[in-house]
């Protein structure tokens, strides 16, 4: 069973159980009264007051509705849900294109090691195989974001380079800056990636030096918090190349999670609040591409493939998280 969430619980992760439990049902279909009712019953204490009660039901109905049409509004027609005529239910849309089972494969991997409300023995597990499916739905995002190529480095690669030799293929592609031809001197014997995941860039329209160039990280764990591409970014360029690119980085972060600012609790408007929240964030960590934007931006991606881009890597590994999501979604409603 999936955990109800309490007055505490983020509106973020109480999308998220409303997303999940309409996954979750026969007629993938949940309503915002079964919220209110599960809620009221996970709260040992009732208001005092029924006026008060019913105004923080209103509010929490009112709280996840806005969640809800942001990701909507954000993701397009791609977002899996949609909340019915009436506002009485959210609704499983079918059939789900393939950014939507991505969207879902982030929704599920948020909940991995998060016990709000997932239980442990339901949540998926994190093996190798799928933190590399997630870095392959991060690159073709990335992609689809600059619009142009967009290359796996973080190891293992797909092609099972070393570093210096997929270090000289991808600048080589790139045609900005010049890696150096061997280690130095002190340099690791088995370096692997130097903490760079992916790099891609915007395809200048003479070659030349001076164009969108992204090098991001991928995390799939909540510790994405206590990482940052900025300073492995840095070193990488300084370390590794003889004549560093011209292009100016863009330092970026790919995770399958919400947005879950803090709350100020002075009367701050959500949507100034998660402004807030990204620019502090934008500050340590560079472009954030949570849930809502490696959908949108993989549905980019895969554009650009299907228009004749030859130079993005990942796209045959979507399949397979297709397949993962359709596997993962039959557990989910056979066990809840």
């Amino acid at each position: 069973m999936l955990a109800v969430p309490d007055e505490t619980v983020h509106r973020t992760k109480v999308a998220d159980w409303l997303e999940l439990k309409a996954l979750s049902s026969p007629d993938g279909r949940v309503g915002f009264g079964t919220l209110v009712a599960a809620t009221a019953l996970a709260n040992d204490e009732q208001m005092e007051d029924i006026g008060d009660e019913d105004q923080a039901d209103e509010q929490l109905v009112l709280g996840v509705q806005g969640e809800i049409a942001r990701r909507l509004k954000n993701i397009g027609d791609d977002y899996p849900f949609r909340i019915d005529d009436k506002g009485r239910a959210l609704q499983h849309v079918t059939p789900v294109t393939e950014a939507g089972s991505v969207y879902l494969f982030c929704l599920y991997l948020s909940h991995a090691f998060d016990r709000t409300i997932m239980p442990k023995k339901l949540a998926p597990k994190m093996t190798n195989k799928v933190r590399e499916l997630f870095q392959a739905c991060a690159t073709v995002a990335a992609g689809g974001y600059v619009g142009g190529p967009a290359m796996s480095f973080g190891f293992p690669r797909p092609d099972g380079a070393d570093f210096l030799k997929a270090l000289h293929s991808v600048y080589q592609l790139f045609g900005d800056g010049k890696p150096r031809k061997r280690p130095r001197a002190a340099a690791a014997r088995n370096v692997k990636d130097n903490g760079i995941d992916i790099i891609a860039w915007r395809r200048a329209i003479n070659n030349l030096p001076g164009t969108l160039y992204l090098v991001a990280q991928v995390a799939s764990g909540a510790d994405w918090v206590d990482k940052s591409v900025v300073a492995d970014r840095n070193h990488f360029h300084k370390y590794w190349f003889e004549v560093v690119p011209g292009s100016q980085p863009h330092d970026a972060m790919f995770m399958p999670f919400g947005l879950e600012p803090e709350d100020p609790q002075d009367g701050t408007a959500y949507e100034e609040v998660l402004k807030d929240y990204m620019q502090s964030v934008a500050y340590r960590h560079g472009d954030l591409f949570y849930r809502d934007r490696v959908a949108k931006h993989l549905a980019y991606g895969l554009g650009l493939v299907a228009g004749g881009e030859q130079h993005i890597q990942g796209v045959p590994e979507i399949s397979k998280v297709i397949t993962w999501v359709d596997k993962y979604t039959e557990r989910l409603r056979s066990e809840t």
